[in-house]
C-alpha cells in the first residue's frame, strides 16, 4: 500500500511540475516492478516518460446578487438563494414543428446543494404538474395551437412556491399529412 500511495504521489507531483513548465520525466521499471520517476536521468535504465497531456479547467465566477437589505449574495453563500430561475427551453414566442405530441420542457440547472431542498413544477396551461427533483420535464400529447408554460420552484419541506419563472408562450404545430 505505501508503494502504491508513493507511486500516486510521485505521479501528481511529476504532473504539477509538467503544468509550470515542460520538464522531461524519466521512468524506470526495476527487477521487482516498481516504477521510479525522476527528472534527471540517473542512468541509462532511464527511458522518457510519456506522460499524457495535463487537462485544466478554468473556474467559473460565482454570480453575485443583493439580498432584501442590498447585501451582496451569493448561490454559493447560501444554497437556498436562487438567483436564477427560468425556462430555458422551448424559448418564449418559439414555434415547434413535427414533435409527435411531446414537448420537452428545462429550466435553469440547480446547484447539487440546490437540488437537496427544491422541486420543480411545471404549469402547462394552466395545470400544475407533479413537483420533480429534475430539471427537465417531457410531456405527452401537446396538440397544436397557442400554449403558456411556467415553472414553479418548491421548498421539498413546506412544499411552498419559492420563485416562479417569467410565464412564456408557445405554439405547437402539426405537419400536414397528404
Amino acid at each position: 500500500m505505501n508503494k502504491y500511495m508513493m507511486f500516486v504521489s510521485l505521479v501528481f507531483l511529476s504532473l504539477c511540475c509538467l503544468a509550470e513548465e515542460k520538464k522531461k520525466i524519466y521512468k524506470y521499471t526495476d527487477e521487482n516492478g516498481v516504477t521510479h520517476y525522476s527528472e534527471t536521468k540517473p542512468n541509462e535504465n532511464y527511458e522518457e516518460a510519456d506522460l499524457p497531456a495535463l487537462s485544466i479547467v478554468p473556474s467559473a465566477p460565482v454570480k453575485a446578487t443583493t439580498d432584501n437589505n442590498g447585501e451582496s449574495i451569493t448561490e454559493a453563500d447560501d444554497p437556498s438563494k436562487v438567483v436564477n430561475f427560468e425556462i430555458v427551453s422551448p424559448g418564449d414566442e418559439q414555434n415547434l414543428w413535427g414533435t409527435g405530441l411531446k414537448l420537452t420542457a428545462k429550466v435553469t440547472p440547480l446547484t447539487e446543494a440546490q437540488q437537496q431542498i427544491f422541486q420543480v413544477q411545471f404549469v402547462l396551461d394552466g395545470k400544475k404538474q407533479k413537483p420533480s427533483n429534475q430539471t427537465t420535464q417531457v410531456f405527452e400529447n401537446v396538440y397544436r395551437g397557442e400554449h403558456r408554460l411556467q415553472a414553479n420552484l418548491l421548498n421539498k419541506f413546506t412544499q411552498k412556491v419559492v420563485k416562479k419563472s417569467k410565464e412564456i408562450t408557445f405554439f405547437m404545430h402539426q405537419n400536414t399529412k397528404k
